[in-house]
């Protein structure tokens, strides 16, 4: 994870970099590093640039605007007790909290805030993404995202989204760093 320790004189905030009380996490860092993982796995995939997408509606109106398709990854930054997790699923798809706190084995299960959302994967909320943080972080994995013909999700920048192949994206969680674990039971 790249930090950088503050702010250039006169920054506007419009550079991809992220601000946080404690540390800078450069958002272009890790989607290059997003990037570097989809082609070092070989996964077929396509990049696609558009004005900023937040919601799911906002996602909507852009895909008409640029013809991406596919289905809509759900990616979730959890917070188990004192530890973040990071789930993937399908947008559409809801949690079952109570199951994941069993699984987990944790009392307090939450969404991460926006601030920490910032703070620790240098993401706004909408922009969650799959893989390319702190390999210290977990990842839970519903299987059913690699049977999707093509996957949508957020490579941490609002401008941009990643259209890749369900299949595909197996090898790029099979070669991180991360603890990865396939989740079924997650859902409702």
């Amino acid at each position: 994870m790249a930090i950088i320790p503050a702010f250039q004189a006169g920054d506007t905030g419009s550079n991809p970099v992220t601000r946080s009380s404690k540390m800078i996490i450069d958002t272009q860092i890790i989607h290059n590093k997003l990037i570097a993982l989809l082609d070092s796995n070989k996964v077929e995939y396509k990049l696609f640039t558009h004005k900023a997408a937040l919601t799911y509606k906002d996602l909507v109106n852009v895909q008409k605007e640029t013809g991406f398709f596919g289905t809509e990854a759900k990616c979730m930054v959890l917070k188990a007790d004192s530890k973040f997790v990071v789930y993937i699923t399908l947008q559409g798809k809801r949690v079952n909290f109570d199951s994941v706190k069993e699984t987990l084995n944790v009392i307090e299960l939450d969404l991460a805030t926006p601030d920490e959302l910032d703070k620790y994967f240098g993401a706004q909320p909408g922009c969650a993404y799959p893989f390319a943080f702190d390999a210290k972080y977990d990842i839970y994995v519903d299987p059913v995202i690699y049977r999707q013909d093509w996957l949508l999700f957020s490579p941490v920048l609002p401008t941009k989204t990643i259209q890749a192949k369900g299949q595909d994206l197996k090898r790029v969680f099979d070669s991180l760093k991360n603890k990865v674990c396939e989740a079924t039971t997650f859902n409702q």
